[in-house]
């Protein structure tokens, strides 16, 4: 069934000193062969040129920069408000850093025209270094695990009765979200089609911080859906071993692989243990 060409996707990306990776973000949605988008962009106080870029692609640009204690990861924060500022009939969270292959808007209407509620629109990536490569190995692995992707399209009428994202669990909000959807029979497909995430220069120092702050929400994420984290957790996936021809292809950039997991995963546990440490004393 081919999708019908009047119903409106909002894109909302979330925003913070972006303009590096934004213009090629922004042209890969200007270049969709779906052509009905709006793009909402949600900042929070850029001082870069993150606003005459958005106004360059004709995005919608607010400036919304919510009050929260300082290190907490917003963007949850930012994309509920963005996802209230669209008026679209479906609602489709992109990362700044994110370039979309030109069929994805379209891919992903159509699955829903055929019954679906969400879709899942499977993720690659690229950059410069050895972590840039790393990276890449990792996202390949999780095409199709259920337990690592989440879908960011989602009909817009279902997301404003799930009340969208929970602000409270941080970078886990995309995983929630896919199991509220569960949690209330909803039908969640998944594009061929694909989005390549810009790395650009990937350094160990940055995967750290990122997990840190990851990992300051983690026991709340836990507290709330201790099977799904247990599965989205565990060190040792399936789909590792499903692609071990993929690793023993790429032996250097499995050794990286394996350092840049163990930095992430100490950068989670010492977010962790950070956030346990500041409840007690609170």
């Amino acid at each position: 069934m081919e999708p019908s060409n009047n119903e409106l996707v909002s894109v909302v990306i979330p925003t913070k000193n972006s303009a590096a990776f934004l213009e090629n973000c922004l042209k890969s949605i200007a270049d969709q062969t779906y052509p009905n988008v709006e793009v909402v962009v949600v900042d929070s106080g850029s001082t870069d040129s993150t606003e005459k870029v958005s106004a360059c692609y004709g995005a919608r640009y607010y400036t919304y920069a919510p009050v929260l204690p300082s290190g907490t990861f917003d963007a949850p924060h930012k994309r509920n408000y963005g996802a209230k500022q669209a008026v679209g009939d479906y609602i489709y969270i992109v990362d700044s850093d994110m370039e979309l292959m030109p069929n994805v808007v379209k891919d992903a209407v159509e699955l829903c025209n055929k019954g679906y509620d969400a879709v899942v629109i499977p993720e690659d990536s690229f950059g410069i270094g050895i972590w840039a490569r790393a990276k890449n190995l990792e996202r390949r692995c999780y095409w199709g695990d259920a337990t690592v992707e989440a879908p960011r399209f989602v009909k817009k009428h279902i997301w404003d009765r799930l009340g969208g994202l929970d602000e409270t669990v941080g970078g886990n909000d995309d995983w929630d979200f896919y199991q509220k959807l569960l949690d209330n029979g909803s039908r969640v497909g998944r594009t061929r089609s694909i989005v390549r995430h810009n790395e650009g220069y990937l350094k160990l120092s940055k995967l750290f911080r990122k997990r840190f702050m990851y990992g300051r929400d983690v026991a709340k994420y836990i507290a709330k859906r201790p099977g799904a984290a247990a599965m989205s957790y565990f060190p040792v996936r399936k789909s590792y071993l499903n692609h071990w021809r993929l690793f023993l292809a790429r032996p250097v950039d499995t050794a990286a692989f394996i350092v840049m997991r163990t930095t992430e995963y100490l950068g989670g546990l010492s977010g962790i243990v950070y956030s346990l440490t500041m409840s007690k004393r609170a």
